[in-house]
């Protein structure tokens, strides 16, 4: 079954765009959503689930600010977040910053091709333009907003 890559624009709580309500609703529990996570706890993610073992309270899991509200879904079973590393320092797509959005880039790829339940990624987009990351918490470059959703559309086409 393919796997559709929509993104969401956060408009209020309790609504489309508001991935702490959306990941609650039942219209939604086949989605994978893609939060921006800061690049300590990207890495330490990527690092215990590479291992296969994610303590609840591990910093990988810990809720954060904005769409990183749902970072502890990442660490359930099944899957139902991936942070993507979006800072902080990310002023431009550097290799280093390159380097460590594709590693969550990879794990999403690998996610989709294992979990038949998926078939929906769902990322947070701007309210101007869909094919530019949603942001608000870091000072990030323009060129990392547009790589993150287009490396996305590379990964969710490319599966299955």
């Amino acid at each position: 079954m393919p796997v559709a890559l929509s993104p969401s624009v956060f408009s209020r709580p309790g609504s489309d765009g508001d991935f702490g309500w959306m990941i609650e609703q039942p219209q939604w529990q086949r989605a994978l959503f893609i939060f921006n996570d800061n690049e300590s706890q990207s890495q330490a993610f990527l690092a215990e689930a590479a291992s296969e073992h994610i303590e609840p309270s591990s910093i990988a899991c810990q809720a954060g600010g904005g769409n990183a509200v749902i970072r502890p879904y990442q660490c359930r079973v099944p899957r139902r977040a991936v942070g993507v590393p979006t800072g902080p320092g990310y002023v431009r797509l550097t290799e280093h910053a390159k380097r460590r959005i594709d590693a969550a880039i990879i794990y999403i790829g690998e996610l989709l091709a294992s979990d038949e339940r998926l078939t929906e990624v769902i990322y947070s987009a701007s309210q101007s333009d869909p094919n530019v990351l949603g942001h608000g918490i870091f000072d990030v470059g323009e060129d990392v907003w547009r790589y993150i959703p287009a490396a996305l559309r590379r990964v969710v086409e490319g599966s299955r």
